[in-house]
C-alpha cells in the first residue's frame, strides 16, 4: 500500500452533529434558509450542525454550497462496505431543504472530496472509476474528475487530462484557473477544460517529508490551507490544518499550524473548504472512533491574520 493510500484509509475512518430549524407536522426535521438556517459565525470556529446522512452512512467531507446557496454537496461512506463513498446533494426549494440524494454524477465508483469553483460552473471530485466509467478500479486508486454545470443539471463526468502514480484526492480551483490537488503532496495545474497545464509540485514551504492532503485555496490565492501529519500537530490520531500565505512576489510562505483554536481536542482535522463567496471557512474535526466527526465553520477573515497563534509546545 502506498503512502497516500495508507494515510487516506486512516483519514477515511472518519467523520457529525444536528441542526433543527423546525419540525413538520409529522415530526420530521425541517431545515430552512441559508446555510441550513445556521447563524453565521464570527472569528472563532463554532460547530456547524450537520447530521443528515442517509441511513448507514457517515460524513466524509465538509459541505460545499453553490453560489446561489440553493444546493450543497458532500461525500459520505458506509464504513461496513469497502469503497462505498458517494457524493450526495441537498437542494433548497421554497426556502426548505430537501433530504440528501446521491448526486447525478456519483454512484458505485468510490467518489469523494467534492469542491466547487467560485462561479459554480465546475464541480471537482475524486473517483476510482475506470476511464470509460464502466467499473471501479479494484485497488481503490482515485483520480480527479469534474462535471460542468448546464442549467439545472451537470454534464457527464470528465477526467482531468493527466494521471499521477499516486492516489489523487482533494482539489480546489482558484479564480485565476489554478487547480490545487493532492497525491500525498500538494500540486497545482493550470486548469482549462480539456487542456490542463502541469502538474507542478509546490515547494518545501508547503510540502514536507510527511503527508499533505486536501488543499483549500482562496479565490485570489492569498492563502492555501491543507492537512498535514508533520510533527508538532495537535491531533492525537492524524494531523492538523496548516496555512501558507503568498507573498508579494507570488511565492508561498512557510506553512504554519492554524493553532489550537482550530486543531485542539480532536484526533484529526481535515477537509477544509471555503464558501463560494469566500466569506466562511468550513472544516472537519474527527473527534472519536469509530467514525464520529463534526463540521466547524468560522469567518474567513479569521484566516487573514498575518501572524496566527502557534502553540508553544509545537
Amino acid at each position: 500500500m502506498n503512502r497516500i493510500s495508507a494515510v487516506c484509509l486512516t483519514v477515511l475512518l472518519s467523520f457529525v452533529s444536528v441542526s433543527i430549524a423546525g419540525a413538520g407536522e409529522d415530526g420530521v426535521t425541517v431545515l430552512t434558509g441559508p446555510y441550513l438556517g445556521q447563524e453565521p459565525p464570527g472569528d472563532t470556529p463554532v460547530r456547524f450542525p450537520f447530521d443528515f446522512m442517509p441511513e448507514g452512512y457517515k460524513l466524509h467531507s465538509a459541505p460545499v454550497f453553490t453560489p446561489d446557496g440553493m444546493e450543497l454537496y458532500f461525500s459520505a461512506m458506509d464504513f461496513s462496505v469497502r469503497f462505498s463513498e458517494k457524493i450526495f446533494v441537498m437542494k433548497m426549494s421554497a426556502g426548505v431543504w430537501g433530504p440528501p440524494e446521491v448526486a447525478s454524477f456519483s454512484g458505485p465508483f468510490f467518489d469523494g472530496s467534492p469542491s466547487l469553483s467560485g462561479d459554480g460552473r465546475y464541480l471537482f471530485f475524486s473517483s476510482a472509476r475506470s476511464m470509460d466509467q464502466s467499473t471501479r478500479n479494484e485497488s481503490g486508486d482515485r483520480n480527479i474528475w469534474f462535471v460542468v454545470r448546464d442549467g439545472d443539471a451537470w454534464s457527464s463526468p470528465q477526467p482531468l487530462g493527466f494521471r499521477t502514480s499516486e492516489w489523487e484526492n482533494g482539489s480546489d480551483l482558484s479564480s485565476s484557473g489554478n487547480l490545487f490537488f493532492d497525491t500525498g503532496d500538494i500540486y497545482m495545474i493550470g486548469f482549462a477544460e480539456g487542456r490542463e497545464r502541469g502538474p507542478v509540485k509546490l515547494g518545501s514551504a508547503v510540502n514536507s517529508d510527511h503527508t499533505e492532503l486536501h488543499p483549500c485555496v482562496a479565490a485570489d490565492e492569498r492563502f492555501l490551507v491543507f492537512y498535514s501529519n508533520r510533527p508538532g500537530h495537535f491531533g492525537s490520531g492524524g494531523g492538523d490544518l496548516y496555512i501558507s500565505f503568498k507573498d508579494d512576489a507570488g511565492q508561498w510562505g512557510e506553512a504554519v499550524n492554524l493553532g489550537a483554536e482550530y486543531n485542539n481536542g480532536h484526533l484529526s482535522t481535515s477537509f477544509p473548504r471555503l464558501s463560494p463567496d469566500g466569506a466562511y471557512f468550513f472544516f472537519l474535526k474527527l473527534v472519536s472512533v469509530p467514525w464520529t466527526a463534526e463540521v466547524y465553520w468560522v469567518s474567513s477573515e479569521a484566516l487573514n491574520k498575518p501572524d496566527l497563534p502557534v502553540d508553544e509546545d509545537e
